[in-house]
């Protein structure tokens, strides 16, 4: 038997193997390049070790795309072979890429925290569980899931800034700003490769609308985040987000055809960058070229293919978006057909489908149908669920504008104005969300409350 840096037990032939266990798995806390390099080091030192044909699978599962998806298979059935000669922690990893496998997420998730009860220092399954409560939108899990381990981590444990960094980011999830962002730059402070410990820095400030510190953060780790592979031009987008609000609109333009879209890219997170944010300019009524053609092709490949409802919603803004209707459509339909056949068999997201990623996909084709009766229609019960979608709030957003937009395109100036209400309480500091309340407000006749909404919104984008 063989032990991690942390003191957890490895079934393997030698410390060689462990310790190469550990070099990727320290790579995949800091979104780095080389994980999938390491991994193959793994096998080339023990190509028997459990663990490691246990992390190819969770590799293999994790950027949720079909081609690798398919690959987890053959990692799961070595992975099986090997399994009786496993320790229990080790034999219930395998448990937990079954389940993903067979797409219970919600089973493995619970697999996870089981491993964590008698080994909070296995950083591997806190950090996957993490992700994957994440994704399914499972909120209060991802933020209690780090409480129950934090007393068995401090500084002397190494890895601790990683762990710091996801507790941070599962209190900023759950709006309690005031814990994360200490958390958060603590973490940094730690190890500056820190990269999700830095995105939750930036949610932060996001969600507090605190725009130019905004900038400043990400502006700040450039240097230091650029390197940590594709993950940093999510990042890149966290401060066009920023640029968004304060409408500097070139500098969104030119981040985005710099940083976060500078080549078409098969990354989920790529494309979810570079479709919410032209869809954020499209209400806008600002013009962005030919930009949604690169996303729609790549879209065009994934029409029949199910793995995560928030991505397709991204894919159908890009084929709707940029005149592929058909296409959009058709993904529609086998969203439809998928829920159908697969909601009854305890595969998690099925639900999710017919429950969110389905009305939500309607509401982006009645958009881009410019019938903004019907985006309103599905989006005012639709918003409430959107939450297992997975995804941050942030990133949702983009939804819940396309809602607004839709009530003020079709003269529902009542509804805009409420909408607006509750926008600007949330995010006080938008300049852009004073400015589309003022003009409800006129609408509806209230031209005082318009003007002070008008003057507020100038206040802020001046500053």
């Amino acid at each position: 038997m063989y032990y991690d840096k942390r003191g957890i037990a490895y079934t393997a032939s030698s410390q060689e193997a462990v310790d190469a266990f550990d070099a990727s798995v320290d790579e995949f806390l800091a979104s780095g390049r080389d994980a999938a390099r390491l991994l193959k080091r793994i096998g080339e030192v023990d190509p028997d070790m459990i663990m490691g044909q246990v992390l190819r699978g969770y590799f293999y599962r994790l950027p949720a795309l079909p081609h690798l998806a398919a690959m987890s298979g053959d990692a799961l059935a070595a992975a099986e072979k090997l399994a009786p000669g496993a320790t229990d922690r080790e034999r219930k990893h395998v448990a937990a890429l079954a389940a993903w496998c067979r797409g219970d997420i919600r089973g493995m998730n619970a697999i996870w925290e089981t491993i964590l009860v008698d080994h909070p220092h296995d950083i591997l399954a806190l950090r996957i569980a993490h992700t994957m409560h994440f994704f399914l939108g499972d909120l209060a899990q991802m933020r209690d899931s780090m409480a129950r381990v934090m007393p068995r981590w401090d500084e002397s444990v190494p890895g601790y800034g990683y762990v710091l960094g996801c507790r941070a980011f599962s209190l900023e999830e759950n709006h309690d700003f005031a814990q994360a962002e200490p958390l958060g730059k603590r973490a940094v402070e730690i190890n500056e490769n820190d990269i999700w410990a830095g995105h939750c820095v930036a949610h932060v400030l996001e969600g507090m609308g605190r725009r130019q510190e905004g900038i400043e953060w990400v502006d700040a780790h450039e240097e230091a985040w650029q390197k940590r592979g594709i993950f940093a031009h999510h990042m890149w987008w966290h401060r066009a987000l920023h640029y968004l609000e304060l409408e500097r609109f070139d500098d969104v333009l030119d981040a985005y055809d710099r940083q976060f879209w500078k080549e078409p890219s098969q990354d989920n997170t790529d494309i979810c960058n570079a479709s919410s944010m032209l869809m954020r300019f499209d209400m806008l009524g600002l013009d962005v070229g030919d930009r949604w053609d690169s996303i729609a092709e790549i879209s065009a490949d994934r029409v029949d293919t199910r793995l995560r409802p928030f991505n397709d919603l991204h894919y159908i803004m890009a084929l709707t978006m940029s005149g592929r209707r058909a296409e959009a459509e058709a993904m529609l339909a086998s969203m439809r057909d998928f829920a159908a056949e697969n909601a009854d068999k305890g595969v998690t997201i099925a639900t999710t489908y017919r429950d969110a990623g389905i009305p939500v996909a309607e509401a982006i084709l009645a958009h881009g149908a410019k019938d903004y009766a019907q985006v309103v229609d599905i989006m005012m019960s639709a918003r409430y669920r959107m939450l297992p979608l997975g995804g941050s709030w942030a990133q949702r957003d983009v939804w819940e504008r396309m809602l607004i937009h839709a009530a003020l395109k079709d003269g529902q100036h009542s509804l805009a104005r409420v909408l607006l209400a509750e926008r600007t309480d949330m995010a006080p500091t938008s300049g852009p969300s004073w400015n589309m309340y003022a003009e409800a407000l006129d609408a509806c006749g209230e031209a005082a409350e318009a003007d002070t909404a008008r003057t507020k919104a100038a206040e802020l984008l001046a500053a």
